[in-house]
């Protein structure tokens, strides 16, 4: 037998099946994700395409060898605490705006929790956009989703695919495969609604934003959830100061054992954090 932890159609080691029980059932806000951090690397979770079981009830096609699946085959969940922070502003009927969407769990898990939600996902990777498409399908015409990624212009640019960690895989002109891309600016122009938006594309988020300012200003969802380590969410950051023009006010997610708080941004030397939610003045109270 492999001395990996095995957590797949195998005999599992007690150790792997502990820290598997463990996440799934973490009674705490936050913390679960370092806990697996070691084992998802070395769990033997099969290959290809498999179907994870989530705490939130539904069920998700994932790819066994990438970093988002095998957390969530291991515990049912991944960032959820992010998620949670987009679910608490949300109403019944919204509209959630999912700007690399990846497989689809964010926006699966607002669909499955947010009544008469609508989810619209722009995903331009091969293969992660049939994941995508198959997790959304259980939700029927609530759920959108748009094979391409968002783009200063219409066309098609490099991708660079990671294999080990789809999220990561990025705009890039070193990219290995091309990617069909939309004009931002032209796609959040088709649409009626947005209160809810999250971005998360690997460095790109400037020029889209950028890009679609002017659509922004006139959808002005209410709460937008952004990933970035570079300091450019500083209110003189190349992000910031676009969100700071809409309207918007930007706080860091300070995760801790038993709580994610909000830390308002005023300098780039708040910005010590890996996401961002930005909150019209209405939402922040």
């Amino acid at each position: 037998m492999s001395k990996r932890h095995c957590l797949g159609d195998v005999v599992c080691y007690p150790t792997a099946m502990l820290v598997r029980f463990l996440a799934r059932y973490w009674p705490f806000a936050n913390g679960s994700g370092r806990l697996l951090d070691t084992f998802a690397r070395t769990a033997d979770l099969g290959k290809g395409e498999q179907v994870a079981q989530t705490t939130d009830g539904f069920p998700i096609h994932v790819f066994a060898e990438d970093w988002i699946g095998r957390h969530l085959l291991m515990s049912g969940k991944f960032d959820r605490s992010n998620i949670q922070l987009l679910l608490d502003r949300a109403e019944p009927g919204d509209t959630l705006l999912d700007i690399g969407a990846n497989i689809g769990y964010y926006s699966a898990v607002f669909l499955a929790n947010v009544p008469n939600g609508r989810a619209v996902c722009f995903e331009p990777q091969p293969g992660v956009v049939d994941l995508l498409t198959k997790n959304m399908a259980q939700f029927e015409e609530r759920a959108s989703v748009m094979p391409v990624g968002l783009a200063e212009q219409d066309g098609e640019l490099r991708f660079a695919v990671n294999e080990e960690n789809r999220g990561a895989s990025r705009i890039s002109p070193e990219g290995n495969v091309l990617v069909k891309v939309r004009q931002a600016s032209s796609a959040l122009g088709d649409l009626d609604r947005v209160d809810l938006l999250k971005i998360d594309v690997e460095g790109f988020e400037e020029a889209i934003l950028r890009n679609a300012e002017g659509e922004l200003a006139r959808l002005q969802p209410r709460a937008i959830l952004v990933e970035d380590q570079t300091g450019a969410l500083a209110p003189d950051g190349a992000i910031g100061a676009i969100l700071t023009r809409l309207g918007y006010e930007i706080f860091g997610i300070r995760k801790q054992l038993l709580k994610t708080d909000l830390t308002p941004i005023r300098t780039r030397e708040d910005c010590r954090y890996n996401d961002y939610l930005a909150l019209r003045e209405r939402e922040k109270g």
